[in-house]
């Protein structure tokens, strides 16, 4: 270990050491651009350094420590908040009774806040303050390497690491699937350049610092990258590719669509045969939606079916764009909604619909707006 590695992890541990005193409980992201440091921070902080999810499921009384309680491995809970068989929130009461006796702990994670799943004892880490290791400054890299922009991350300033892409990568994989969603709209959807930094939400700015792929300079949020933009962009479209896994909101979010989707469908029939009585069913669409119905009806399970009157119900052959538009037809003039409810419900539902079905990657608050809709068709809609 050199002396510029154990001077930049003593430094680091000073300002956590002084955080700790002052907040007792806090957290720092200490990923894939902080690996040569790891070590010797945790060892300079001073404490006892702990598997977080051994601490959560060990059954030994809480008792006060003789210096601070290092939680490593807090990222094993983020998915789900299960790590090892125990729970986030078995770990916050764990971490509650050492901040009765009024000890101090630092949570580290190799994966940002916004990054954990929202559930029960996920409010440690809202209590938790948060605090960011800060990028190399020139006088702690190698005389050698300070006029590499990319040498500001300890890792390539300490460690040498050549594989900036492989690093790259690394960091943002560590970000998790809420920070990438954001970065595909501000990157690719919105084009925002290597500005784009400056237009994510706050919780994403704090991931990227914590991931030292971003910086405060004069107030101002900057983008720190390790190569050029398109490098950035291109890692970012390559470990979404990666990403084979269901989100943990997908269960949440289908069964809502499930939901809205079907009762749309039950109060289109439940009006139909209002309007027509046992006709309905002939009487439900116009020649070219017929036609297409009966096609499908056709190709899948009916194949014996003449015409739309011989389906036990047409309207489960329809697209959800050629529901909203039987629904918001003359005929049925849109049920109890207006066309203003209609014309919202389309631009927040559809594209997140899309989403499910061409097994995208939801958006951050596609389970809020499907479980808002839902509410709403099931209390207003008729």
């Amino acid at each position: 270990m050199t002396d510029l590695i154990l001077s930049s992890a003593q430094n680091r541990a000073a300002e956590i050491r002084t955080r700790m005193k002052r907040f007792k409980l806090i957290f720092i992201q200490c990923g894939a651009a902080f690996d040569i440091l790891r070590e010797p921070l945790l060892g300079a902080l001073g404490g006892t350094v702990l598997n977080a999810a051994d601490f959560a499921g060990t059954s030994s009384p809480v008792e006060l420590p003789t210096g601070p309680v290092i939680l490593d491995g807090i990222e094993a809970f983020a998915h789900d908040g299960k790590a090892g068989g125990v729970t986030l929130g078995a770990l916050r009461a764990k971490v509650n009774k050492l901040r009765d006796i009024d000890a101090e702990i630092c949570l580290v994670s190799r994966m940002p806040k916004i990054s954990f799943a929202p559930v029960a004892g996920s409010s440690l880490l809202d209590d938790a303050s948060w605090h960011c290791l800060p990028l190399l400054e020139p006088h702690e890299r190698p005389e050698e390497l300070r006029h590499i922009p990319a040498s500001s991350l300890p890792s390539v300033g300490l460690g040498r690491q050549s594989d900036l892409n492989l690093l790259l990568r690394t960091a943002l994989e560590e970000l998790g699937v809420n920070v990438l969603t954001d970065l595909d709209f501000a990157v690719f959807e919105a084009n925002h350049g290597a500005s784009f930094i400056t237009e994510v939400e706050p919780g994403v700015a704090e991931a990227m610092r914590g991931a030292c792929l971003a910086y405060i300079v004069d107030g101002a949020l900057r983008f720190n990258s390790p190569g050029p933009f398109w490098q950035f962009k291109n890692a970012v479209a390559d470990v979404i590719a990666t990403i084979v896994g269901p989100q943990a909101d997908l269960p949440a979010v289908s069964e809502g669509l499930w939901q809205i989707e079907r009762t749309i469908r039950r109060l289109l029939r439940e009006a139909a045969i209002r309007d027509a009585g046992a006709q309905w069913r002939k009487n439900l669409f116009n020649e070219t939606i017929a036609q297409l119905v009966l096609e499908r009806a056709r190709n899948d399970v009916n194949v014996t079916a003449w015409n739309v009157s011989e389906l036990r119900d047409p309207i489960e052959w329809l697209t959800l764009g050629e529901l909203l538009q039987v629904v918001e037809s003359a005929k049925f003039k849109g049920l109890s909604w207006d066309g203003a409810l209609w014309r919202r419900f389309r631009q927040d539902v559809m594209p997140i619909r899309n989403r499910v079905s061409h097994l995208r990657l939801l958006k951050k608050r596609d389970r809020a707006t499907v479980r808002m809709w839902v509410n709403r068709i099931t209390t207003t809609l008729s």
